[in-house]
């Protein structure tokens, strides 16, 4: 940088101010030279400049240089004066890339466009490079670069790599930041690809998490570094200047980020500290007080103090207080486990990990543990006879484990249901089927002023209502208006849980819904594929139970019952039908830790329980098995970001590769003939509404799948993003993909990252020496006869069947994607 500030200047007829080492550590003492010296020109970091007030140098022009520019100091110093971002690392002795000139208000800044003589790459993993808008890392070449580093052959053979895009012998140097093209040409600057670290497992991007905490309120400047002031125990920390409470500012945070990237603590300073040369000085922050001893508060009874113990232990800590959260202290999933299995041995109960942060406070889990009930309640052991069964029973699963003795009596000399529903329970409006299963509700009792109430986890009724609400108010504001036009006079929404004692509900409000509900909708559950049918059995299994239990109270009432089509993957295929009862084909079940295994099992528990109070009590039951639920293609930014369709279509985008098939070829190498089953929301929205609404006897199975045998796959898919313009390069070779989009999922910013299929490619790779592509399918996992039929007669859809999966559902993946800010 010194050869361009120097020489820069002269050789343009101007003069070089050399500042005083004295005067360069006062921001005051610099501020008077640079108004006495009458400089016209300043190149500074954005640290230094951040010390320097504006006012009386209006004259001057300003480079920032050296790190990444905020956009406060581009909102301040922009006004009324040439401002520039320039980018240059040591290696290529001066700067390979300015910006235009920078306005206010327009957010971080660019850091520009190439120089002349320099030639920059965005590139992924495998070296190709990346569309614009996609990220990649940067490497430079051209005049400037330099020739290595002296006495470090390794080092230099590492960075300073040979170049594909020049002249025999070129070379280019890797700089390690994350970087991409925008469309007017200039480079975005998002991170270091080294600023990634581990933290108890996961791998995060420090750059994310500062960005995130300087765009609160009162956050002045940012950074976020991991800690290890503990061997063994490393966390993330956050440091701030401003005027803003660190407490809201990790509130906040919370509300934005996963659990895992939330700091563990956020410490207030004056100023950020910094090395002779106005970069930020990391080393120089300050270890954080993780316990506040001023407003320590001790455990006031055994509960308390067994629990304070309890995360004491888990964290390391001499004491912890009642008001103290166990994140807050540090926590995080994998402790929690810990945690919560301690919690159960020691009171002799059954919580779930879902508890703790739901009740992160030991006050907080000290209450919940006195109101849940202990062993004598419904639980897996209990109900199944081991917490270690590794094999349970259709058997096992009666009711009189779950629903008291004078509820069954009485219920099967219960009214029936109204044939006229008026009043609808939802549950998991939240969700990603739940929000258009409540749009559809509203649209439907809009016609008949009835009432749909939807049952949200909350504290109180206020708090589930603005949930809801925040769930529609997701892309699209055509939605959002719909919904609000439609809940004005139809909707109620109360605080609740599924899995609690009369669904979290007081005896009053239970009685009032035991009283008026004429419809049960139910596709609330903990969907995971990782977690064991043990911790599933309490939201998934007790809550239906509990469900059922008001559904026979009173009156009774239809029960619309969500599935999935994982139920089925521990049945023989052929008995596996929509007549067949679950409790004969699959009477017993295996528990082991394979991908989805306790989100099945668990589905399965619930479909037996109805099955019973179906043949008990004469409950009215609809279930709807569904497989892959698509994106809708009316409303924007309407996706389930989570799923597993979803994720592959981030990670094609993104890397821009895919196989040449994702089926086995043929034996002349041609792509075969395939199916991928999936169907948009809104059509299953509108099929589990109109066909669940029609069961007011008996017990109604549904396969809600794609039965069409029309040779659409994911390759097909892909062919359509291409068709669309997106960049996808075709891999002959399955393995060879296999391996380069692995490396270029692990390149991806840490947020894309989060929502690709990287763990799923990793576990593949990991467990299979020689990956080969499976053998393509047509057709449905299962008969959907039974289904079809119905959607037939019942006239559901556009055009009255079920829909074949199209291209601008596929390319609306991405355009939402983008809306979310994803890609």
């Amino acid at each position: 940088m010194s050869v361009w500030e120097i020489f820069g200047a002269l050789l343009r007829g101007g003069r070089v101010v050399v500042v005083p080492e004295s005067v360069v550590a006062s921001p005051e003492d610099f501020h008077d030279l640079l108004v006495t010296e009458r400089v016209s020109m300043l190149t500074q970091t954005p640290s230094a400049v951040k010390a320097l007030a504006p006012e009386g140098l209006e004259s001057v022009a300003l480079a920032t240089v050296g790190e990444a520019c905020p956009a406060e100091v581009v909102d301040r110093w922009a006004p009324g004066r040439v401002m520039v971002n320039a980018y240059g690392p040591t290696e290529t002795t001066m700067c390979v890339a300015i910006s235009a000139p920078l306005a206010a208000g327009s957010g971080a800044p660019p850091i520009g466009s190439p120089v002349p003589g320099a030639a920059l790459f965005v590139l992924d993993g495998s070296l190709r490079p990346v569309p614009a808008g996609v990220v990649g890392e940067l490497y430079v070449a051209g005049r400037g670069l330099s020739y290595g580093y002296v006495g470090r052959a390794s080092l230099t053979g590492s960075r300073f790599v040979a170049c594909p895009f020049g002249e025999p012998g070129a070379r280019m140097y890797r700089t390690g930041d994350l970087v991409r093209w925008r469309a007017d040409g200039q480079l975005d600057y998002l991170g270091r690809a080294d600023e990634q670290v581990k933290v108890r497992g996961y791998r995060i991007e420090l750059g994310e998490i500062q960005a995130a905490l300087t765009a609160l309120d009162g956050v002045e400047q940012a950074v976020v570094i991991a800690r290890e002031d503990r061997t063994g125990d490393k966390r993330l920390v956050g440091y701030v200047t401003g005027t803003a409470d660190t407490a809201v500012l990790r509130a906040q945070l919370a509300e934005r980020l996963p659990a895992y990237m939330v700091p563990a603590a956020v410490v207030a300073l004056d100023a950020m500290p910094l090395t002779p040369n106005g970069k930020l000085d990391t080393r120089a922050l300050p270890a954080p007080e993780y316990l506040d001893g001023e407003h320590y508060r001790p455990p006031s009874n055994a509960i308390e103090e067994i629990v304070a113990g309890i995360y004491a232990e888990a964290l390391g800590l001499e004491r912890v207080g009642v008001d103290d959260s166990f994140f807050d202290l540090g926590g995080d999933s994998m402790s929690a486990v810990r945690v919560i299995a301690a919690i159960n041995k020691a009171f002799d109960i059954h919580l779930t990990v879902r508890a703790l942060f739901d009740a992160p406070s030991v006050s907080t889990l000290s209450r919940l543990l006195v109101r849940k009930p202990k062993a004598n309640g419904p639980s897996f052991a209990s109900v199944h006879g081991s917490a270690n069964a590794t094999e349970v029973h259709a058997r096992d699963l009666t009711l009189d484990k779950f629903i008291d003795a004078a509820t069954l009596s009485a219920a099967p000399a219960l009214p029936g249901p109204s044939p006229e529903v008026r009043t609808v329970l939802l549950t998991g409006a939240t969700g990603f089927l739940g929000r258009y299963l409540a749009l559809e509700w509203l649209e439907r009792m809009e016609l008949v002023d009835g009432t749909l109430i939807c049952l949200v986890r909350a504290k109180t009724d206020e708090d589930a209502r603005a949930r809801l609400d925040k769930t529609f108010d997701s892309g699209d504001p055509e939605l959002l208006l719909h919904y609000q036009e439609l809940a004005e006079d139809h909707l109620e929404v109360i605080a609740g849980d599924k899995d609690d004692v009369n669904l979290g509900l007081d005896q009053r409000t239970w009685q009032r819904l035991a009283d008026t509900v004429d419809l049960i909708v139910d596709p609330a559950a903990l969907v995971s594929g990782v977690l064991p049918y043990s911790e599933l059995f309490g939201p998934n299994v007790v809550g239906t139970a509990e469900l059922i239990r008001l559904a026979l109270t009173t009156k009774l009432k239809s029960y619309t019952y969500v599935s999935t089509a994982n139920v089925g993957d521990q049945i023989e295929p052929g008995k596996f039908t929509e007549e067949a009862d679950i409790r004969v084909v699959s009477p017993t079940r295996t528990v082991d830790d394979t991908r989805a295994n306790g989100y099945g099992n668990s589905k399965w528990a619930g479909e037996v329980l109805l099955r019973e109070a179906n043949d008990l009590c004469g409950l009215p039951v609809a279930v709807f098995r569904c497989d892959m639920i698509l994106a809708d293609p009316t409303y924007a930014g309407q996706l389930n970001v989570a799923d597993l369709f979803s994720r592959m279509a981030l990670s094609l985008v993104a890397t821009g590769i895919a196989p040449a098939s994702f089926y086995r070829l043929d034996a002349d190498g041609n792509r075969q003939r395939a199916h991928f089953d999936g169907l948009p929301v809104g059509f299953v929205a509108e099929a589990i509404a109109t066909l669940g609404a029609q069961v007011f006897d008996g017990f109604e199975t549904y396969h809600v799948m794609n039965p069409h045998d029309d040779g659409i796959g994911l390759d097909e898919y892909v062919d359509w993003l291409i068709e669309a313009g997106y960049p996808i390069e075709r891999v002959a070779d399955f393995g060879e993909w296999l391996r380069r989009f692995e490396a270029a999922l692990r390149n991806l910013p840490e947020r894309q990252r989060e929502h690709s299929v990287l763990q799923t490619v990793q576990t593949v790779l990991r467990n299979y020496a020689d990956v080969q592509p499976p053998e393509p399918t047509n057709g449905p996992l299962a008969p959907a006869d039974r289904f079809r039929a119905a959607v037939q007669e019942a006239k559901v859809g556009p055009d009255n069947d079920i829909p074949h999966v199209s291209a601008p559902v596929i390319v609306k993946y991405v355009t939402d994607l983008q809306l979310l800010g994803l890609i």
